[in-house]
């Protein structure tokens, strides 16, 4: 009922209120008024119910494997899972929408988590009472509580070609240079930038293959960019005596120190942050390179279906999320039809 008659007062003020005001308002709520509801039959976590939570918990995660997802992801999945039944001290049958609200409202009014950060993490939460839901352990997925709250979303902005040309004038590493032109040509993620070895570029045909989420394969291109400075790179790395058929099974990129291990995905953050603070760019992360590439080959008059595929994406929605349109297309345009 108390949760009913929050909704009721949101809905109420929602045509007085602008988006931050009204999240404040509905937080605010949920947090002061949640114990009035659920105290009655809140109780501790007992130890078969523990128990019960954990193994479901292991075959959700089973679940997730099966599909081929990274090992990474279900550390998150589970990590998260395991924050709310902490947080909330609660059998997982026994969670509410209202409990989830209160969960939301606290990481947002006094943890000061991003909103983007709580989007990921709702993700995670109704995936797994999705799974629950089907393998019927519950009976409803109360995380659609919270889902219908409208979330903000953000447009993360990709490279200027100015940015692009600072961070390239500043690479210092002949591997850096390498790097911001194979991350740009391809649109990899990152995680799939680290598994590659170099045997996996055709350089003839300036292509590659990729194994994307859920082990989904997609084939991807270098520019001629990319091609020379990679071909650099690699040519730089053979010893005396070795060509570049001696690589073909070693990493494609490597640490710049002995013994050359692979480049893991904190590396490649950590070399690109540096490399954003000698160029003067804010904001320089692995996946901003796949964002500005879809950009501009959009602004560039590829078709957004051909994108998606270019990105590997499932839905043209998750697309259209990474593509800015740039405000001097829009300009263009208008002198076009106006």
């Amino acid at each position: 009922m108390v949760d009913k008659i929050l909704e009721n007062i949101v809905n109420e003020m929602a045509a007085y209120l602008d988006q931050g005001q009204l999240e404040h308002l509905s937080n605010v709520l949920y947090v002061n008024f949640h114990g009035l509801e659920v105290q009655e039959h809140c109780t501790d976590l007992t130890a078969s119910g523990m128990d019960g939570d954990a193994a479901k918990i292991k075959m959700f995660v089973a679940s997730k494997k099966a599909v081929n997802r990274q090992d990474s992801t279900l550390k998150n999945y589970a990590k998260e899972i395991c924050n709310v039944l902490d947080f909330l001290g609660k059998r997982i049958e026994d969670i509410t929408g209202m409990d989830l609200r209160f969960y939301y409202g606290m990481m947002r009014e006094q943890r000061g988590i991003k909103m983007s950060t709580m989007q990921t993490r709702l993700h995670y939460l109704s995936s797994f009472w999705d799974f629950l839901l089907t393998e019927e352990m519950v009976h409803t997925n109360p995380v659609k509580k919270v889902g219908l709250l409208k979330l903000e979303k953000t447009i993360k902005k990709p490279f200027s070609a100015a940015e692009l040309e600072a961070l390239r004038v500043n690479c210092a590493m002949l591997r850096d240079r390498a790097l911001v032109e194979f991350l740009y040509s391809t649109g990899v993620r990152v995680s799939e930038l680290v598994s590659l070895n170099v045997g996996d570029i055709e350089m003839g045909k300036q292509e590659l293959v990729v194994y994307g989420k859920g082990s989904k394969e997609r084939k991807t291109y270098l520019t001629d960019a990319a091609k020379y400075y990679l071909k650099r790179y690699l040519t730089s790395r053979c010893e005396e005596g070795k060509t570049l058929e001696d690589l073909q099974t070693e990493p494609l990129f490597v640490t710049l120190d002995m013994p050359h291990n692979r480049l893991t995905v904190a590396g490649v953050q950590y070399m690109l942050r540096e490399l954003g603070k000698r160029a003067g760019v804010s904001g320089v992360h692995p996946h901003r390179f796949r964002r500005t590439i879809a950009t501009d080959l959009l602004s560039r008059g590829m078709p957004i279906e051909q994108v998606k595929e270019f990105l590997g994406h499932e839905k043209l929605d998750t697309t259209m999320i990474y593509c800015t349109v740039k405000q001097e297309s829009v300009q263009a345009s208008h002198k076009k039809y106006a």
